[in-house]
């Protein structure tokens, strides 16, 4: 075996946005997930990292990491 290639993405999901909004965020990284799996990518791990104001400290949304892996050609 050759080894391993690795990959990692990030979604940003604000608490502002609706409802309709986050919908749709999440439908087009689910969208994004399938175009990675369809390219052998497997995703192995992911991390949530609240987002929070610079001046009020509060969550203002939260970033997702998404780890991939895939074995080299």
């Amino acid at each position: 075996m050759a080894g391993w290639e690795y990959k990692i993405s990030e979604l940003n999901i604000s608490e502002k946005w609706g409802s309709k909004r986050q919908a749709k965020e999440v439908e087009r990284f689910m969208e994004h997930l399938n175009e990675m799996g369809s390219d052998n990518w497997e995703m192995v791990s992911y991390e949530s990292i609240p987002l929070t104001g610079s001046f009020s400290g509060n969550v203002k949304g939260y970033a997702y990491l998404c780890f991939f892996k895939r074995p080299k050609a």
